[in-house]
């Protein structure tokens, strides 16, 4: 678990929420693609759901956990008609949070697993998947970011 490399990713997005222009975050360039300000109210879902299941996890075993089903909260929690730069701050202050949580982990609680439908996960790769996620959005966002340039100058 690095720690280190899990930081660099975070202030990768980070950087790139900073040097968003806020009139670009709120464009659709489909009917079934997510705003920029969406793609952020995702990641702080799972900084949400992520908060939980490693707090849970670090104390023992975690048995039940409520699915997470990203479309529906994306949609029910209507992120698009939130001010993108609070969600960028909101963001970036809970993953804040979850480092220091990550850095205060025990080494005996990183095996403690959760049991899903799926397979069990430790705590571990929860937190290595963490990363993972928000890697692969960044990759989604600067995507999208370009899809968005291109629609408003067209």
């Amino acid at each position: 678990m690095d720690l280190k490399k899990g930081q660099n990713i975070i202030d990768v997005f980070d950087a790139l929420l900073q040097s968003t222009d806020p009139a670009l975050a709120h464009v659709r360039v489909a009917a079934d693609a997510w705003t920029l300000t969406e793609i952020v109210g995702h990641l702080v879902d799972s900084a949400a759901n992520n908060h939980q299941r490693f707090a849970r996890l670090i104390s023992g075993n975690l048995e039940q956990f409520p699915p997470y089903d990203a479309e529906i909260f994306v949609t029910v929690q209507q992120y698009d008609g939130c001010d993108f730069a609070e969600m960028a701050k909101f963001w970036r202050q809970y993953n804040w949070m979850l480092m220091h949580i990550m850095r205060a982990i025990p080494a005996t609680a990183l095996e403690n697993m959760w049991q899903r439908p799926d397979g069990a996960k430790s705590l571990r790769t929860l937190v290595e998947g963490y990363f993972e996620h928000i890697e692969m959005h960044t990759g989604q966002y600067r995507e999208r970011l370009q899809r968005v340039t291109t629609h408003i100058l067209s």
